[in-house]
């Protein structure tokens, strides 16, 4: 039987669980299951150990497939402009992505699997918005960081060009001061 933790984080694409409860567990905790060889991954919610939520599955979707060599043969193509579809290589619908704007800008991405279910959030940061950098987090459904990446921005397009920096070791930055509502704009 797997551990229930009282807090899991994530490193390298893959999650793990932090402060195993010693005794009866109160309140949430979370218990991340894998097979021995890390092929299949989940992490599950316990509320005083009675299951309530699947956070992540990677039979849905494995966020180790977001680096950038996974991502060489995945073609986007825009449904509308709000909606983009993602395809990998065999022409299968892999991902579809839900854009929300503010100022002309993606604030906020919600990625979804073909069926609906959603899978994470990435919130757009700019320092034109008084964000601390200009770039990309993702965030798994429970609004743990996953992935980190920060970009050059072209001002006269907004839109992100070159990659500066990549982070899949989360725990080493505080989001609190990052992560605010975004305001739809429709």
């Amino acid at each position: 039987m797997s551990k229930l933790y009282k807090a899991y984080k994530w490193k390298n694409g893959i999650p793990y669980g932090i402060q195993p409860f010693e005794g009866q567990p109160e309140g949430p905790s979370y218990k991340v299951i894998s097979d021995p060889y890390f092929k299949r991954i989940s992490i599950e919610q316990y509320d005083n150990e009675h299951f309530t939520k699947i956070i992540y599955d990677s039979a849905l979707f494995d966020f180790r497939h977001l680096r950038a060599t996974e991502q060489i043969a995945w073609e986007k193509r825009e449904i509308s402009p709000t909606v983009t579809e993602i395809r990998n290589q065999d022409d299968r619908l892999i991902l579809v992505e839900n854009y929300t704007f503010e100022e002309n800008r993606c604030r906020l991405c919600e990625i979804r699997s073909p069926l609906g279910v959603l899978l994470a959030k990435q919130q757009m940061l700019y320092t034109a918005l008084n964000d601390p950098f200009n770039g990309v987090v993702l965030f798994d459904i429970n609004g743990q960081p996953v992935i980190q990446k920060t970009y050059e921005l072209d001002e006269t397009t907004g839109e992100f060009t070159r990659l500066l920096a990549e982070s899949w070791d989360i725990a080493l930055f505080n989001y609190s001061a990052v992560l605010r509502e975004v305001k739809v704009v429709l």
